[in-house]
């Protein structure tokens, strides 16, 4: 498979000593793996996991989350812990560190601290309900991009069109629609959304979230699944059929 096409495989674990051997397995045979923090059942084991990451040099392809409830995560603290701890992750230094723009806008501490430290922000924003109007996404991503270049946007699709908006963000990019946005990571959520998450791939972002086991995210696909299809795209010859 070409290596154009990227996969991040989301793990989330109740252990410490758990997560970081699925990341470990998951980096076996994927370019990048996302600790979901927010399923570490004790928030005062994180930072072990932290430093057991950090002494493998596998760390610099490690995404780090830590998922508020709101969002649909899994953390049990209060949002001022989660604060905490989203500072002390960025301390680490990983390779991204994802922080939903909510939480960004409403503590501008928060946004301060974590733009004072080496941590590379990937600001995301989820949308469980549905999927906002094109101007709105725009909009969203307008007031993303000013606490990093680096965004995430999923929302969940409820038919084709809806999931379809998602993908149309990467030609609004392509068209100048904002210079200041790096990379962007966008797909729609859900059963109607599950091919965005391969053809994002085609349009612009980095890589797509994969499981390869139980899936962390409605709609998630299979790392297999996603190897399989990009296998073909890279085996069969472009060709247009006669009839």
């Amino acid at each position: 498979m070409s290596k154009k096409y990227r996969t991040c495989v989301s793990v989330g674990e109740p252990g410490p000593d758990a997560m970081l051997r699925a990341l470990m397995q998951a980096l076996k045979i994927s370019e990048y793996a996302e600790a979901r923090l927010d399923y570490i059942k004790e928030p005062d084991q994180i930072e072990a996991l932290l430093e057991s990451v950090q002494k493998n040099v596998l760390s610099k392809r490690v995404v780090c989350t830590l998922r508020s409830r709101c969002d649909g995560g899994r953390f049990q603290g209060d949002e001022r812990r989660r604060r905490d701890l989203l500072r002390k992750v960025a301390s680490y230094n990983p390779f991204l560190l994802d922080v939903e723009a909510d939480a960004l806008v409403k503590s501008r501490l928060l946004a301060e601290d974590l733009r004072r430290s080496d941590a590379r922000l990937l600001v995301s924003w989820h949308d469980f309900s549905g999927v906002p109007k094109n101007y709105v996404l725009h909009k969203r991503l307008n007031t993303m991009s000013t606490y990093s270049p680096l965004l995430k946007v999923a929302c969940t699709a409820q038919n084709t069109d809806e999931a379809i908006r998602m993908l149309e963000l990467y030609g609004w990019l392509a068209e100048g629609g904002n210079r200041d946005i790096q990379s962007l990571i966008s797909f729609a959520m859900g059963d109607a959304g599950r091919f965005t998450r391969v053809l994002c791939l085609h349009l612009g972002s980095p890589y797509t979230y994969v499981s390869i086991g139980e899936a962390l995210a409605p709609g998630q696909l299979a790392l297999g699944e996603v190897r399989r299809i990009e296998k073909l795209v890279d085996s069969v010859p472009q060709r247009q059929g006669r009839i």
